[in-house]
């Protein structure tokens, strides 16, 4: 079981996942498990976060690497890369007879943030056809996993109260990150678990650069944030003042 956000910001990309994997007998969940394979830099500017089988998002990662070393993240402009990745992959799949039109479609999505010939980019493939779609400057925010119908409308807040609507920065985007992840960590019935991971796309040094972040302080920065809205609360009440119910005025005389 996983939850994956992404972010497309104006100086780059932010994608967080949760950390625990799911062994299953058939559609029967059993245990839980640490994993850290869910979110995967390559070759020190591709992000890629994976939800679904380990096994299909293992295959992913070697046709992510196959895609690096034939130049289609160099040489390709987004629509052209993402559309020769989902074809490698979906071939990949049909030729090994893996099931791909079950009630769960493929088994498999996956967020990728990656900068090709027309900039950097934030792509979803989706888990139904594993088609992609590129994050644009209104649709800049995305959920996925099991924990979407948790995280996504507390994404949506974030977006609203945050981030004002609009598409954030990085610096800006992993603290909302960091808050949709944990939100739904902690409410999640057993699906997710912790430790949150965050890595950005982001330009360091005059060249785009994926890296993973250390979570530590936004654990601090959301808990004082809540706080603070808590506080807020409990003082607009208490200041707020209290005015009577007006007169009723005197019936008609009888």
């Amino acid at each position: 079981m996983t939850v994956l956000v992404g972010v497309r910001c104006t100086d780059g990309v932010v994608i967080g996942c949760d950390s625990i994997a799911t062994s299953s007998m058939g559609q029967f969940p059993l245990i839980h498990l640490p994993f850290d394979g869910k979110i995967k830099v390559f070759a020190g500017d591709v992000i890629v976060a994976c939800t679904g089988a380990i096994g299909y998002s293992q295959r992913l990662h070697e046709h992510i690497e196959a895609a690096i070393k034939g130049g289609v993240f160099t040489n390709f402009a987004a629509r052209e890369c993402t559309a020769n990745i989902s074809k490698r992959f979906i071939s990949d799949l049909i030729g090994s007879m893996a099931p791909t039109g079950g009630p769960n479609g493929l088994g498999i999505g996956a967020l990728m943030a990656a900068n090709l010939k027309d900039g950097p980019m934030l792509v979803e493939f989706g888990t139904s056809d594993f088609q992609p779609e590129l994050k644009t400057e209104k649709l800049f925010f995305v959920s996925m996993g099991s924990g979407q119908v948790l995280a996504d409308p507390f994404l949506a807040f974030v977006s609203k109260v945050l981030w004002k609507s609009k598409m954030p920065t990085v610096e800006e985007a992993k603290l909302g990150v960091y808050w949709v992840l944990d939100h739904t960590v902690k409410l999640a019935p057993g699906k997710v678990g912790p430790p949150i991971r965050l890595a950005t796309l982001r330009m360091t040094d005059g060249k785009w650069t994926a890296a993973e972040q250390d979570t530590q302080e936004f654990a601090q920065y959301v808990e004082e944030l809540e706080n603070h809205i808590g506080k807020f609360i409990r003082a607009s009440v208490e200041e707020a003042a209290v005015n009577p119910p007006p007169a009723v005025p005197p019936g008609p005389a009888q």
